[in-house]
């Protein structure tokens, strides 16, 4: 017997639109689709991971720390190779955040020397492709790793937040992006000779990127930051970038929950690496073109509190000079 039932995650006006319309509007859409660009930021601070952990003995939390680690690194392959899988023509860019500095560890992006994706191009396989990005992965953050853990061991006291050096990194990698794609469009367009037809169709499959960012974070807030993290937040709103954010193992971060609230981004906290996959599969993995047919889970307590520049906290009053542009906190006498 034939069931009518619509299918979990998707708005049930949108499943009967879907059953009414004409194979010309499905393969129109598909046409007018493009292709995403991820970049995802990986948090691979090694003191946060460690302090996510509440074992007391430091070598078993080390060990700990590790091994999730490794276990995020592997998860994070099978989910970036399912974002290339997913549509011919995405593209993908990881960056590695460690304290105080931030590092491409790779991209798809054609104006990157081909000596930061890997150095071993011995395979031969139909599979190469997702290959190179796994190896490249790997290779440069257990470098990245490495060189952050001989900082700490040699007594460096870095205070800057990496995860927003990475956020303006990705930014800037996602703007070269946009500006490349235009001049190849609009050089293709200058050389093109063929019918409106043939051009039409053209059209429809070279519209550029949708670009969105993923944010894995394990470091908590940094009020510090304060002024840097909402700088990008709103460059990448005026971008029409989405920014998503997978926060892993510790306290909800407050600005990285504006960051999704005001870039209509994603935020989802896990407090175990139990069901990752499953997460990144479901909330992170779809696009931005499909996910206005899709339910996601609600985000309604976003904390709008700003961090005080003298006392490098968040408060609940406070308020702004008009020549600093600076917010403070209020101070009450008795």
């Amino acid at each position: 017997m034939a069931s009518n039932a619509v299918p979990i995650g998707i708005k049930k006006e949108d499943a009967l639109s879907g059953l009414v319309g004409s194979s010309a509007d499905t393969d129109n859409s598909v046409l007018n689709r493009a292709p995403d660009f991820l970049v995802v930021i990986l948090d691979l601070n090694p003191k946060a991971w460690q302090r996510s952990h509440g074992v007391s003995k430091e070598y078993s939390r080390a060990d700990a720390a590790f091994q999730n680690l490794k276990q995020t690194l592997s998860t994070t392959l099978v989910f970036l190779n399912a974002h290339v899988a997913m549509q011919h023509g995405n593209g993908v860019a990881v960056y590695g955040a460690v304290d105080g500095t931030a590092e491409l560890l790779y991209t798809t992006a054609p104006f990157v020397h081909k000596s930061k994706q890997t150095d071993d191009q011995s395979t031969i396989s139909a599979c190469l492709p997702f290959k190179n990005m796994d190896d490249a992965l790997f290779i440069q953050a257990r470098k990245l790793i490495r060189g952050a853990c001989e900082e700490l061991a040699g007594g460096s006291t870095r205070k800057s937040n990496g995860l927003v050096r990475a956020l303006s990194l990705a930014l800037c990698h996602i703007n070269q992006v946009t500006a490349l794609a235009r001049t190849t469009d609009a050089q293709s367009e200058y050389k093109l000779n063929a019918t409106d037809d043939i051009k039409k169709g053209r059209q429809l499959t070279s519209v550029g990127f949708h670009h969105r960012v993923l944010i894995m974070s394990v470091t908590p807030d940094a009020s510090a930051q304060y002024v840097p993290m909402m700088n990008c937040i709103f460059s990448a709103q005026k971008q029409g970038i989405q920014i998503d954010v997978c926060k892993l193992l510790g306290e909800d971060t407050v600005f990285l929950r504006q960051a999704c609230h005001l870039t209509d981004g994603h935020y989802y906290s896990m407090p175990t690496l139990d069901g990752l996959l499953e997460v990144l599969a479901m909330v992170f993995l779809p696009s931005k073109s499909i996910r206005p047919v899709l339910m996601f889970p609600a985000m309604d307590d976003v904390d709008f509190r700003a961090a005080c520049f003298c006392h490098r906290r968040n408060v609940d009053i406070g308020y702004r000079f008009e020549d600093e542009q600076a917010v403070a906190e209020m101070l009450r006498s008795g």
